[in-house]
Parts: structure tokens; C-alpha cells; sequence
């Protein structure tokens, strides 16, 4: 007896056939069919890539920039992103407080001059911000938002040498007797922690953290006995302004107290301040903007969607499901120089410039996996002015069955395009 298939099984059985027929394509084919040049030239993208990160950008409510920390370059992509999508806060890698006085002179004409001002008394107060170009992006994405509420927000800890301004600011609030004493007692310790801090040869003394000498510093170096001191005072006398202040205070220390304790734990902890920081800005923004449109600017590890490198489900994973929620679109891009110098982490000290070191992608235990992309940078054009870019659409490379490494697998997952710079160079702090 005949059987008669029904014709959407012989489709499909025609359809798999094929599939199994056709070879699985290799990584390195699927990265060529997926790169795109892009330029940056006078602040503003061209080339073939540029209409489709328009595209991107202009599709998402969310769009999320992960990064190598403290270059000159990707400030600037930042900036033509800025210009762009027109956002109406723009939320970064520092802390509420700190990211508030950068805020108030965003449209000030002596904002370097008051920053600097600020830095030159109270050095390493806030993370990123206190860096030219940084200082100098926020300021470039507020002059092209349209809106008039347009507002930086930082969404991490407060910064290691934040312990001065942090106790200036309660000062400051206004609240009794008690709570001034307390203040002015913890001020005098500060100032002490400061000189400590100021004259340690740092070479002669071996800390066991990559904090340095800032784990001299009264933020962290404070001991429990100080901070419930300043912790009684303020919950008898002072107000709601001071209590939040002493708050912020009392979470970054514990942070950085994590850190040589459990790396892990450090980590969650900063992972679900930055996605209550970021609510705490978001649900009263929308009372006056109720669709806005954020960018974030954050180190690659916060930006991602899924698990992060370290194994948490960091802020990047928060807003990709938070816009799901919200029926919005976020967007992931993960930004990186293939070469160059980089700010040397290891030589961090209070205080004192940045160092820096050379970096070629290949030797970089973070990215190594990622090299085969830069064999495969479209060649730069000399007849083309401007940096060219290489842009590669993530999204063109899954559930293609293409046998991906590990930390292909990741940028993949977590990520929806790839800009590739040819050479980065360390940005310059504000002194």
C-alpha cells in the first residue's frame, strides 16, 4: 500500500537534508561575511557600516557600551553614538554622588576649571568623571539631547578618595549637634588617613590588594568603631540627606572591604548596586519622560547580556530584561582597541598620574580569544580621512552551528556588535 506524505513533512524533510549537506561554516568565513568599515571623522560616523548602527541605535531605548576603561578613542565613539540617539540620561561607571556635582556643571563655561578646582584638593574622588575626555563626553552628550531634563547618572560605588567630599557634603546637610561633632571627628581622621596616604612610599610596601595605597585612604582604612560613631550621631540628629550621604558612604567602604576577602562576593554586591542605583534614577525620570532613551558607558564586563565573565548577572543582563518588560529594545556593544597603550591598573597610586603600558590584543589575557577578529579588520583605506573602524554584526553569527571557542561564545551571547579601533592611547586626568 502507498503512502501519501503530507507536503509541509516532505518540505522539511527536504529542508534538513539540505542543512545536513551544507558544510558548517568556519568562524573566520562567518566574521568576514559579517565586517563592515566604519569610519569616525570630525565626530560623526560614515561609511558602510554607519546606516546600519544608525539603525541600531535609533531602534533601542537602551543602548549599553562596553569598554576598555580610560582611552581617547572610545570617548569618541561615544560621542558620534551621542549624537546620534539624542539620549536623555546618560548613566556611567561612577558614583550617584559624584556623578551629581559633574551633573551640575554640565553647561557651566568653568566646568574644568571647577573640576579641576575640585580634584587638586580632593584627588581620585570619583571614578572616570575625573578624566578629560570622560568630563568631556558627559558634557558633549548633554549639549545633544533634546532634553531639557537630560541627566548624568552614576550608578556605581563611590570612588576610594571619596571619603572627603562624602563627609563635606554632610556637613553640609545641615543636621544637629550630634551629627556635626561626629562629622568634624571623622573629617580630622580623614585628614590623617589623607597624609598617610600622600607620603607612603608606595614601593617600599608591599599592600595585598590592587588598591595600593588607596587602602590607606579613611574609606576604606576606617574601623568599624568610626563608622558606628558616625553611624549614631547621624541616626540620632541627622536628616534624610545625611543618612543617604552616610549610606553611600558605608556601602562603597564595604565594597572595597570585599574585595581582598572574597572576590565573588565582591563583585554581586557591586553588580546589584548598579541595577538599584540605575532604578532609583529611572522610576522618578519617568514621571517627566515616561520613554527615555539611556545610554550607558560601563566596562565590558557590566554591559553584556546573560552570565558575565565572572559569572554574575550584572547590569547588561538587568536592562536587556528590563526593556523586554518595558516592550523596548536594548542595544550591546562591546567596543575594544586592538593595539596601543592602556592606563596600567597595577599602578595605581593616590594621588598621582596615570601610568600606562603597551597592549596588542593577541597578548591580552582578556581578549586573546577575540584575535581572530583583528586578522580579519577590513584594511584601512589612506585615502579615507578620519579613524577607520571595523564593525562586526554578532548577531549575523548565531545558531549558525558554527563551532565557536569559549570567549567567542560569550562576546556572541552577549553582545550584538563589535567595534574594533586600530589603536587606542591612555586618556588624561583632571589636575
Amino acid at each position: 500500500m502507498m503512502r501519501i506524505f503530507p507536503a509541509a513533512l516532505v518540505i522539511a524533510l527536504a529542508i534538513i537534508a539540505q542543512a545536513q549537506a551544507t558544510p558548517k561554516p568556519t568562524l573566520e568565513d562567518a566574521l568576514i561575511q559579517s565586517r563592515t568599515s566604519l569610519i569616525l571623522s570630525d565626530g560623526k560616523f560614515s561609511g558602510p557600516a554607519a546606516h546600519e548602527l544608525d539603525d541600531a541605535i535609533q531602534q533601542s531605548r537602551f543602548v549599553l557600551l562596553g569598554e576598555d576603561h580610560i582611552t581617547r578613542e572610545i570617548p569618541q565613539v561615544a560621542a558620534a553614538i551621542c549624537d546620534t540617539m539624542h539620549p536623555d540620561a546618560y548613566a556611567v561607571e561612577a558614583g550617584p554622588y559624584a556623578a551629581r556635582f559633574v551633573n551640575s556643571l554640565l553647561s557651566n563655561p568653568d566646568r574644568i576649571k571647577l573640576m579641576t578646582a575640585r580634584e587638586r584638593t580632593h584627588p581620585n574622588n570619583m571614578a572616570f568623571l575625573d578624566i578629560r575626555e570622560e568630563n568631556d563626553l558627559a558634557a558633549h552628550c548633554a549639549a545633544s539631547s533634546h532634553n531639557p531634563h537630560f541627566a548624568l547618572w552614576g550608578l556605581d560605588q563611590e570612588f576610594v578618595g571619596a571619603a572627603p567630599t562624602l563627609l563635606q557634603s554632610m556637613a553640609a546637610t545641615n543636621p544637629g549637634p550630634l551629627s556635626r561633632a561626629a562629622i568634624a571627628a571623622a573629617q580630622a581622621k580623614d585628614r590623617t588617613a589623607t597624609a598617610l596616604a600622600t607620603s607612603t612610599d608606595f614601593n617600599q610596601l608591599a599592600l595585598a590588594t590592587d588598591f595600593g595605597n588607596f587602602n590607606q585612604l579613611f574609606l576604606t582604612a576606617s574601623t568599624d568603631a568610626e563608622i558606628q560613631a558616625l553611624q549614631s550621631a547621624i541616626d540620632a540628629d541627622g536628616n534624610a540627606s545625611t543618612r543617604d550621604l552616610l549610606h553611600e558612604f558605608t556601602l562603597s567602604r564595604t565594597i572595597y572591604r570585599l574585595y581582598p576577602e572574597s572576590f565573588a562576593e565582591f563583585n554581586l554586591v557591586r553588580s546589584q548596586l548598579l541595577t538599584q542605583h540605575f532604578l532609583a534614577d529611572y522610576l522618578p525620570f519617568k514621571q517627566h519622560t515616561p520613554y527615555p532613551r539611556i545610554l550607558f558607558k560601563f566596562g565590558y564586563n557590566h554591559t553584556g547580556k546573560h552570565f558575565d565573565p565572572l559569572q554574575q548577572l550584572n547590569l547588561g543582563d538587568f536592562i536587556a530584561e528590563f526593556a523586554a518588560a518595558e516592550q523596548a529594545q536594548s542595544l550591546h556593544l562591546l567596543v575594544l582597541g586592538t593595539r596601543g597603550m592602556r592606563y596600567d591598573s597595577a599602578g595605581l597610586r593616590y594621588g598621582k598620574p596615570l601610568g600606562q603600558q603597551p597592549f596588542v590584543m593577541s597578548d591580552d589575557p582578556d581578549h586573546n580569544g577575540l584575535d581572530l577578529a583583528v586578522s580579519n579588520l577590513i584594511p584601512a583605506d589612506p585615502t579615507t580621512p578620519g579613524t577607520q573602524l571595523t564593525l562586526f554584526d554578532l548577531r549575523q553569527l548565531r545558531d549558525r552551528g558554527i563551532d565557536l571557542p569559549p570567549q567567542w561564545q560569550h562576546a556572541i551571547d552577549s553582545y550584538d556588535l563589535l567595534i574594533l579601533i586600530p589603536q587606542l592611547s591612555v586618556a588624561s586626568l583632571i589636575r
